[in-house]
């Protein structure tokens, strides 16, 4: 009975509806990141890095932050996004996000 209300609460708590005003002279915000450690399910923990210039190693700077990569499912807690990895990240309503390289 317990496990049946964590599945209800997990999938009340998942949907939610977002909606982005866009305007002409907008822009998207993206940024370069570096993945930090595996939180849970599709959660990352992630920080911002600079890439000076091709083949140089990114420079770390601020403090880490989640973000939710997209492409896996939610269900599934794979953790196949490797350690390390660079990933771009986007700021979509109040998430961070970002695709599996």
């Amino acid at each position: 009975m317990n496990e049946q209300f964590q599945e209800h609460k997990m999938k009340n708590e998942q949907m939610q509806e977002a909606q982005n005003l866009v305007s002409s002279g907008a822009r998207e915000q993206t940024f370069t990141c570096k993945v930090k450690s595996h939180l849970s399910y599709n959660f990352y923990k992630v920080i911002m890095v600079e890439i000076k210039f091709p083949g140089s190693l990114p420079t770390e700077y601020g403090a880490q932050f989640e973000a939710v990569d997209v492409t896996d499912d939610f269900i599934n807690s794979a953790a196949d996004v490797p350690i390390d990895s660079i990933v771009i990240v986007s700021r979509v309503a109040d998430r961070y996000v970002f695709q599996k390289p």
